[in-house]
């Protein structure tokens, strides 16, 4: 069953049917079972299966340069013009790929974890209560710890006149001297704006939320990866640029010492039709050092999990944790090698000859991609690109 077939079949199925499936690497599997494999059994399983041949595809256009302080285009000194790049023949001729933070992903839902904010405020009170050394229990509702926590904040401004010293116990981490440090802060200046005290410690919570998701998020980056160069929807979106494009091949060496940290770290997504909660075994980790077991559960429920919608793409996914700030060079990562290019069907003449010439200067075999005149499918072009009259004269095919 070929992959727009399963997608169709968990599509149609019975919810509660639907709901406990998957597909991981073109295969249909049961959702409790992959989601109970840890790293080891679910990284082997999938490595067992893992294509050889690993496809991107590249929408070869100009973008322009921006100041990341001002937010305005970079303009060249001499001429006046702004400054472009494209980013798609630099990874062609350097050979690497480009780890983009997973907000600017185009599904909304992209690496977004699953916390929900009921939960996790009346997780964060009770930590907070037990910081303050107030006497609660596990037990209570979130309106009772939060009467507890502001009963102790008022206390505390009224005979100190301040909360500097609102937490009692002493921070057993870094992280969590930070975070007593921030929570203080922005309690402080939500009243300091006037804010009454429930108002306050609400908004201080969801800042607290807000920090902590964009932290799940900032924790890795990532790129990605189709098995086939002929999705027409690959082709035809915005990952090509309507055809006007090119898809780089790369073999995958999974034996090869240089590549053993890519290899590792390449995962196939997992499509499914329900998200994960994962507030109660995130919420723990807060305030802790990171750890395998954290970014192993941010990857396997976030990074890794995307809507049946969009199984099409039967993605693999290379993720490596990666601390924010770095300049953008240093997110492009040499890759596995270059070992095909296919160009676009709307590749205009002078684009073509770009992309050929730099396969010409590092050896690169290459091939057009044509329509298929008796189904809907993409091909391999039998002319070669420079004896085509319909690319030597601009003539999309």
């Amino acid at each position: 069953m070929d992959i727009n077939a399963l997608i169709q079949t968990l599509q149609s199925a019975l919810p509660q049917i639907a709901e406990s499936c998957c597909i991981v690497n073109g295969a249909l599997m049961n959702l409790t079972e992959v989601q109970n494999m840890g790293y080891d059994e679910f990284s082997m399983r999938a490595k067992i299966n893992m294509p050889l041949k690993l496809y991107k595809y590249f929408p070869n256009r100009l973008t322009e340069l921006v100041d990341k302080k001002t937010g305005k285009p970079i303009v060249d000194e001499t001429t006046g013009d702004k400054k472009t790049v494209n980013y798609s023949i630099q990874a062609l001729r350097d050979n690497t790929v480009f780890m983009q933070s997973p907000s600017l992903f185009d599904d909304v839902y992209d690496s977004d974890i699953g916390l929900n904010y009921s939960e996790y405020e009346r997780a964060r009170l009770l930590e907070y209560c037990i910081r303050c050394e107030i006497d609660v229990k596990e037990t209570m509702e979130t309106p009772e710890l939060a009467n507890a926590l502001m009963q102790t904040i008022a206390d505390m401004i009224n005979s100190t006149g301040n909360i500097d010293s609102l937490f009692k116990s002493a921070p057993s981490t870094k992280n969590e001297y930070l975070s007593n440090q921030c929570f203080l802060l922005e309690l402080k200046n939500q009243l300091y704006k006037g804010k009454d005290l429930g108002e306050s410690l609400r908004n201080a919570i969801v800042s607290d939320f807000n920090r902590y998701l964009q932290y799940l998020q900032d924790s890795f980056r990532a790129t990605c990866f189709a098995t086939t160069p002929y999705s027409q929807l690959m082709w035809g979106g915005s990952y090509a640029d309507c055809h006007r494009g090119f898809c780089v091949e790369y073999t995958v060496l999974p034996n090869d010492p240089q590549y053993q940290k890519l290899f590792l770290n390449l995962f196939p997504m997992i499509y499914c039709k329900v998200r994960p909660n994962m507030t109660e075994r995130l919420v723990k980790f807060q305030d802790k050092e990171p750890t395998m077991e954290l970014l192993w559960d941010i990857y396997f429920h976030g990074a890794l999990r995307k809507s049946i919608d969009w199984a099409f793409q039967n993605e693999w996914r290379l993720l490596l944790p990666m601390e924010r700030n770095r300049a953008e060079k240093d997110y492009c990562v040499s890759f596995f090698p270059i070992t095909k290019v296919f160009l676009g069907n709307r590749m205009s003449h002078a684009a073509r000859k770009e992309v050929i010439d730099i396969c010409h200067a590092r050896n690169i075999p290459y091939i057009g991609v044509t329509r298929n005149p008796d189904v809907f499918e993409m091909q391999e072009c039998a002319i070669k690109c420079e004896e085509c009259p319909h690319h030597t004269n601009n003539i999309p095919k």
